[in-house]
């Protein structure tokens, strides 16, 4: 039985590390240029070099995103930037451009390369043709079925196959937008998507009875009929890895170490639970993907052609979260004590705060902190912002990386939540 990756989102060192201690394979990241993701942090010359180190030092793979869809200026650059990432020892670029496509192969013959899902590959001959061309995966558009997937790796079984399977959704084919560019002359196709298909419209109809015409709906808010729901993969994980899929790829360079970690794990929970022999769905699995900021859930294309229903907000825009980061743990100090990072500001408004402890490989658990040490001032405090470093106590033994987290106030009871994704 192959191993199957998993491959995680870093916008930035310390998601970098966050993501490979919560169990990814492997990490995709950007430089300062010649992403898709330039609103992220993103890394620079030296932090690149760091983050390879880093990975390889773990047994982890850095593959690089080089999937702008490049002008004449981009083309300029990009030769120099190609031979670094060649020179720091970089496991793969990402590439949507057939030019850029051209640039690795002339300038780092033996760099990997990855085809982007931006270069919406939908079809075995396509896959075929990159193959030809010298890369050695195919990153596949997100509109793909599992049939279609299966049918791809029995006809070019001898390349790799990469597929999204947790993360944001685009309305346009596989991220290939104008919108942005047109509404606030930001383009999305270069790395700087304003996003506007979250924004809120107002539709001005005319009535076309009679016309076979779809209807729009809006409330006093508008329509939000470019928003897509969000993809989640977790109750059928296992019937992706049985199409054949190399790598499992979770979206998400922009998000915090908080989605990143729990996502990470919950999908490292699934994979080794199929690679084990004794795969069986863990509705726990699900449960802890609501406690991150997300929208709906959909199970995407993968079992064919969908409904507006399954894709598409009719109404306002949400977002759904039950639990808050607070914390992060940077070092332990012996005898039950922890240097941890605040993240969010903690209030001890009684006798004590309870957080839950998220580690890789363990359940999470309660602890209570009855007061933090400021070690900026080395003052007692009920009451800490974020930002700040602090000591705790705690009677369970934490490891560098691991988070704390507190339950947002919902009440006594759990949110009223249907933890399954309709498959019909």
């Amino acid at each position: 039985m192959n191993k199957v990756e998993l491959l995680s989102p870093a916008g930035n060192m310390e998601k970098l590390k966050e993501a490979i201690h919560f169990g990814a394979d492997a990490c995709y990241i950007g430089g300062g240029a010649f992403n898709l993701r330039g609103m992220s942090a993103n890394f620079r010359d030296k932090e690149l070099k760091e983050a390879v180190e880093y990975a390889h030092s773990k047994g982890k793979k850095i593959y690089v995103t080089l999937n702008i869809f490049a002008h004449n200026k981009d083309i300029n650059y990009m030769p120099r930037f190609i031979k670094y990432l060649d020179e720091i020892n970089v496991d793969a670029v990402i590439v949507s451009d057939l030019g850029v496509f051209q640039l690795v192969k002339e300038h780092a013959p033996n760099l990997e390369i990855h085809v982007s899902t931006q270069a919406n590959t939908i079809n075995w001959a396509a896959v075929k043709a990159w193959r030809d061309l010298g890369a050695t995966r195919v990153i596949l558009a997100r509109e793909m079925s599992l049939n279609e997937i299966k049918e791809i790796k029995e006809k070019v079984p001898d390349i790799e196959i990469e597929v999204f399977i947790h993360g944001a959704m685009c309305m346009a084919y596989s991220g290939r937008c104008l919108l942005s560019n047109y509404m606030t002359n930001r383009d999305a196709n270069r790395g700087v998507c304003a996003q506007d298909c979250r924004w809120n419209y107002k539709v001005v109809a005319q009535d076309h009875e009679g016309t076979g015409a779809h209807d729009i709906i809006e409330d006093s808010e508008g329509t939000y009929i470019f928003n897509a729901k969000d993809l989640c993969t977790i109750e059928f994980i296992n019937e992706i890895i049985e199409a054949g899929v190399d790598s499992l790829k979770i979206e998400g360079r922009m998000k915090s170490i908080y989605y990143n970690s729990t996502v990470t794990k919950q999908y490292r929970q699934a994979i080794d639970s199929y690679l084990s022999g004794n795969y069986k769905y863990n509705p726990d699995w699900m449960y802890e993907l609501q406690t991150i900021s997300h929208r709906l859930y959909s199970k995407g294309f993968f079992f064919g052609k969908t409904s507006d229903l399954d894709q598409n907000y009719d109404t306002n825009l949400s977002y759904s979260q039950t639990y808050q980061l607070v914390a992060n743990v940077l070092e332990d100090l012996g005898d039950n004590l922890y240097k941890v990072y605040l993240r969010n500001k903690v209030i001890i408004d009684s006798e004590y705060v309870e957080f839950e402890i998220l580690q890789p490989k363990l359940d999470p658990i309660s602890f209570k902190v009855y007061e933090f040490l400021d070690t900026k001032d080395e003052e007692y405090k009920k009451e800490v912002n974020p930002n700040t470093i602090a000591i705790i106590k705690c009677p369970y033994k934490l490891e560098k990386y691991d988070l704390l987290r507190k339950k947002l106030p919902l009440g006594e009871e759990e949110p009223d939540i249907d933890y399954s994704i309709n498959r019909e």
